[in-house]
């Protein structure tokens, strides 16, 4: 039996995108949310997330998106501020300067501290999963960085890791890595088709899951407009982020009235082939399920 776990890891971007997530992981439709503790909205945002924490218990994963990098988010520790002052990195000045060696470490790691701190003291929680913005953590001097931060934290339980690379070399480079610090590593699948066609997006999602492997991430952007989010985004993110949000919240997500769909629920399930098949999501004879029977943390995919 597979596990994948379907989250978004881009809370505290924007009011419409943090009002989604919340929506979808109180109904089951997300079972990992990862919040950015760097952005302008975080301080008052994390009190709702922290009441749908609380209402889903350990249903869904939460955890923190660690940012060195982007638009939209500003250092947290004290030193980052004083050097950098209101700005982050650009992506490809640390990707450069990880290549040549030249990450001002002590920095950095200030930095992960402080992210991780924040997010525990405000949430009243340890986060159950590490990610890293824009892919860094496939750098291994910044990888090492982040375990030294998480081990510095000394959570009562390690958190899993967001792998930001697909398995093959650079995982299992990542995992190696990851080891001696006692942390485990999610393995990034193919994130959720980014189209702005609610059927085609419907269509797709009927064979996106099937191969994963065992202890898969898939990643999602949903997201509901507001004016943050149209004057710091494209029209065309924009109107992604509403059709995904819009399938995930539908009815025929997953498709689970007919046979042959993708999803298996632990508790009543078969499986056929190389895929999960759905034979009912309620009780034999009660009909389609609803809503509220789906749920992405009773979610396994069956691939023997």
């Amino acid at each position: 039996m597979k596990r994948i776990t379907l989250g978004a890891l881009d809370y505290g971007l924007a009011f419409g995108v943090d009002r989604a997530l919340r929506q979808l992981a109180e109904h089951g439709r997300l079972s990992a949310v990862g919040a950015i503790v760097a952005t302008e909205l975080w301080p008052r945002e994390f009190r709702p997330l922290q009441e749908t924490a609380e209402m889903v218990g350990k249903s869904v994963h939460f955890g923190v998106t660690l940012a060195f990098s982007g638009d939209r988010v500003s250092p947290v520790s004290t030193r980052m501020q004083e050097i950098y002052g209101e700005r982050m990195f650009r992506r490809e000045k640390l990707q450069r300067r990880a290549l040549l060696r030249l990450l001002p470490d002590e920095l950095l790691l200030d930095e992960a501290k402080a992210q991780l701190a924040r997010y525990s003291v405000l949430m009243k929680r340890q986060p159950d999963f590490v990610a890293v913005r824009e892919g860094l953590l496939e750098r291994t001097a910044l990888a090492r960085l982040v375990f030294k931060a998480i081990e510095h934290a000394d959570f009562d339980v390690p958190p899993l890791l967001i792998s930001p690379v697909s398995p093959g070399f650079k995982a299992s480079r990542l995992a190696r890595l990851a080891r001696p610090f006692g942390l485990q590593i999610l393995q990034k699948a193919a994130p959720l088709p980014e189209i702005a066609n609610r059927e085609e997006l419907h269509r797709l999602l009927h064979n996106h899951f099937d191969g994963m492997t065992d202890r898969s991430f898939v990643a999602a952007i949903p997201g509901r407009p507001d004016d943050r989010l149209r004057r710091d985004e494209p029209r065309r993110k924009i109107a992604i982020r509403e059709c995904q949000y819009e399938v995930l919240a539908s009815d025929r997500f997953p498709n689970a009235g007919q046979e042959g769909c993708f999803l298996e629920l632990k508790r009543k399930n078969g499986s056929v082939g190389n895929r999960a098949v759905f034979r009912g999501g309620q009780e034999e004879g009660e009909g389609r399920p609803r809503f509220h029977d789906l749920r992405y943390r009773d979610i396994l995919l069956d691939c023997t």
